[in-house]
Order: structure tokens, then C-alpha cells, then sequence
């Protein structure tokens, strides 16, 4: 099974955008036949190692927005494979990927193929709705799935990024 791990604030405009692009991720990947469990945070916390560690986990998606400064390079999906050797870099209730991914190493034996994808937002005030940079990467979604390596998200591959 494929989790998606989705976390923001949708009450800050694009901080939101990872909750939204989370929901398309599932919807895109059952519609091709893959078994997906989707969970919504507002932030990782060291629980959320226990979603991890949930049996039939075969590899995790965690979704985000990131910060851009609006250069078209930066306007694209973008994603990345999370290292397996990492470790618990700090203690505390707002953790990366990394460290969520550790947890559920070190705790309970656990280390599916984990990923970060984000989609970039620049406007992070108060409110909801996404910005035109944020809109268009999240229609890009379908095209930049099919350029990903067959079998992603539960094969092993290099990072990319949306062509």
C-alpha cells in the first residue's frame, strides 16, 4: 500500500496547495489500480511514524508546498527521494520527512521507500485559494506522474524533478 502523507495549513493560501496536491495524488494513482491510504496533517509530529509503521506500508509519499521565488524552474512539481540512512535530527512536535522516516526505522523496524513532492506556493498570507504558480503545478500532476520511472512511488530510483 501506498501512503500519502499530505501536511499544511489551508488557511494560508499555498501552505495549502500540498493538502490539495495530496488529494490528486490519491485520486491519480487509484485510478491505476494502486492500493492508496491518504492521511491530511497539519504538520509531521513523531506520531505520524506510527502511519508509517502501519502493516502493508510499502512506500510513503509525503506532500508539501515549498517557498519560491517565482523563476520558472521553481514553479514545477518536484520530487525527491527521502535518504534512509538519515537520523533523528531533533526532538520536538514540527519534523521533516527525514526524521518522521527515522522514527519509524528506529522505533519500529519499519523503512519503506519514502519520497517528498512538493508543489511550489509564494503566497503565504492569510486566506484560502491557491496563486497562479501554485494552480498551474497542481494541473501539472497527471503529466508529471507519467514521466516518473514505472512503478513509482514503490520502486527505488534517482530524484527528479518535472521535466
Amino acid at each position: 500500500m501506498i501512503l500519502i502523507i499530505s501536511y499544511g495549513n489551508s488557511l494560508r493560501r499555498d501552505d495549502g496547495a500540498g493538502l490539495a496536491l495530496g488529494e490528486i495524488l490519491e485520486k491519480a494513482l487509484q485510478s491505476r489500480g494502486r492500493l492508496v491510504k491518504r492521511i491530511a496533517l497539519h504538520q509531521l509530529d513523531p506520531e505520524t511514524s506510527l502511519c508509517v509503521a502501519e502493516q502493508g506500508v510499502s512506500s510513503v509519499v509525503f506532500v508539501d508546498t515549498r517557498v519560491v521565488a517565482g523563476s520558472e524552474d521553481a514553479c514545477l512539481l518536484q520530487v525527491l527521494q527521502v535518504p534512509r540512512n538519515s537520523m533523528v535530527s531533533r526532538l520536538g512536535h514540527h519534523l521533516g520527512p527525514s526524521t518522521v522516516m527515522a522514527y519509524a526505522r528506529l522505533l519500529y523496524g519499519k523503512d519503506p521507500i519514502a519520497w517528498v513532492l512538493t508543489v511550489p506556493g509564494v503566497d503565504f498570507d492569510h486566506g484560502e485559494g491557491f496563486s497562479g504558480v501554485a494552480q498551474e503545478a497542481l494541473k501539472s500532476l497527471p503529466d508529471f506522474l507519467e514521466s516518473l520511472p514505472h512503478g513509482w512511488p514503490e520502486t527505488e530510483c534517482f530524484p527528479v524533478s518535472n521535466p
